[in-house]
This record gives C-alpha cells, structure tokens and sequence, in this order.
C-alpha cells in the first residue's frame, strides 16, 4: 500500500510527459539527426556529417538572414517593448484604461497574415505611407518601401512594433497591478513628481515584469517568420530574408530537409544563448541590488 501511494502521483503526470517526449523532445532529436543528412523528404536519407553546416557557413544568403534576423530583434526589443512600456504607464495615470488598451491590443487580436497584407497595400508606391510623405512634402523620400534594401526590413520591423505593442502593455499594466501602493504614496508624500516616480519607483519595481517581456522579445525576433514571408517571402533576392525564412525556403521551397534542419538547429542555439546571457545578466543586477 506504500509502495502504491509514493508510485500514484508520478501516474499522473504520464501524459504530460508522454506529450513532452512525442511533441518537444522528439522533433528536436529529430531535427538534429536530420541536419546531419541529405535528404529530399521522399528519398532514403544519407549521412553526410557537417556537410550541410559547412554549407550554411558559406552560404552568403545565411550571413544575411544572420544580419536581418539581429535586427528583427533589436528591433523587437526597442520598438513594441518601449511602446508598450509608455503606453502602460501613461494608461496607468490616465482614466479610460479599458478603452486605450482595447485599442492598442486589437493588433495582435489579428492574425500576421491579416496584418502582413494590410500593410503591404500601405508600403505600396501608391500607398498610405508615400501618401502621407506627400502631403507633408517629402515627395523625395517616396519609394516602394519593400523593394529597397535595406528598407524593407525596417518597414517590416514597424509593421511587427505595431503588432506587439498592445501585448507588452498589458503585460506591463499586469506588473504594474502588482506594485502595492505603499510605495507610491510614500513617493508622492515625500513630494515627488510623477515622472520621479515613474522612473525611480514603478519601473524598477517591474524589473521581473520587464526581463518576461524582453525574453519574450528576443524569441519572437529569432523566429519571425509570418510577416516576413508574407510581405516579402524574403526578396528582393533573399534580401529582406530571417534565419526562420531561410529554415523554411530550405526545408519546403527546395526539399532540402537536411539544410533545413541544419539552419533549425542553429536558429535554436542562437535563441538559447540569447537568453541565456540575458538571464545572466539580469540576474547578476538583482544580486548587486540586494
């Protein structure tokens, strides 16, 4: 009878393992012994080693996509992550908070494909963006913006900081729901003024809040991949292009599933350094704060 009760909560945790192993570890075993193969996806696999790592290295489209996907996060981290930061806070000291973050999270209520076609008809030559530039007279900076390298990219990066800034909003109004008010009121007792406390008192106070927010960040910047190829599929000439879109051109564009893989792979270990370093570093400021 011991036995079965120091054996019964283990049995309960049988199918999240059994989904663990089919749906996480599985396909990433999977996907690294496949990198080290040439296969097509119909034909019997063959083992090549680091035949198609080699490749990659040498491959001047995946130096590029290397360029554009350290962009898409850096971008992804200053534009909606500060956007969404300002928003949170200036809806805190707002009323009418329900309205202003119903407006500012719709976005994302909407799927990238939706939001990746909306956009595309406002980057156009006859677009709303070259519309605007005209009527406020910069008639010279009027171009096809997801033709011209590297402005695509940047445009693309707007088009993603409109998308998430209501996510990071919320999320930061969440942790700021959190802060208790003795703090606060201390601050605006002492005479302080709104921005003192915004910058001395609410933001340091969601640090733990602000390090969820950049994590998430730097994985959606590493794997964007919707947006791009919706807009650009990567072009002009694989200019525009992310290591996700790279991973997906090789894989089912040209059945290249081990250079897929490979890129897959790769892709991973950058995302898993990054926040790893992150983490490290946002950890070693806590213990010097304490």
């Amino acid at each position: 009878m011991t036995v079965v009760k120091k054996i019964k909560p283990y049995i309960f945790l049988i199918p999240a393992l059994v989904f663990v192993i089919l749906f996480l570890i599985y396909p990433a075993v999977h996907t690294i012994i496949v990198s080290f193969m040439e296969w097509n996806g119909i034909s019997k696999p063959q083992w090549i080693g680091f035949d198609n790592y080699v490749h990659m290295l040498q491959d001047p489209a995946f130096w590029i996509a290397f360029r554009n996907t350290i962009l898409w996060v850096i971008g992804s981290i200053l534009i909606p992550v500060t956007l969404g930061l300002i928003a949170a806070l200036l809806i805190y000291m707002l009323p009418g908070q329900k309205t202003i973050k119903l407006l500012l999270f719709l976005p994302y209520a909407l799927s990238g494909v939706v939001i990746s076609i909306m956009w595309s008809y406002m980057y156009r030559l006859d677009g709303a963006i070259n519309g605007i530039l005209k009527i406020i007279g910069f008639v010279e900076n009027i171009k096809p913006w997801l033709q011209v390298v590297p402005a695509n990219t940047f445009a693309m990066i707007i088009t993603n900081g409109w998308r998430m800034t209501g996510t990071n909003m919320v999320l930061f109004s969440i942790g700021m729901q959190a802060i208790p008010d003795e703090p606060i009121e201390a601050a605006y007792i002492e005479g302080s003024s709104n921005w003192q406390i915004m910058t001395r008192v609410i933001i340091p106070m969601m640090a733990s809040t602000t390090a969820v927010v950049v994590i998430m960040a730097i994985i959606n910047g590493f794997n964007v991949f919707d947006i791009v190829w919706v807009m650009t599929e990567g072009g002009p000439y694989r200019s525009s292009a992310t290591l996700a879109v790279n991973m997906y051109r090789e894989s089912f564009v040209i059945f290249k599933f081990g250079r897929g893989a490979a890129n897959a792979v790769t892709l991973s270990l950058l995302v898993f350094v990054a926040a790893i370093f992150y983490m490290r570093v946002i950890f070693k400021k806590s213990r010097i704060g304490e």
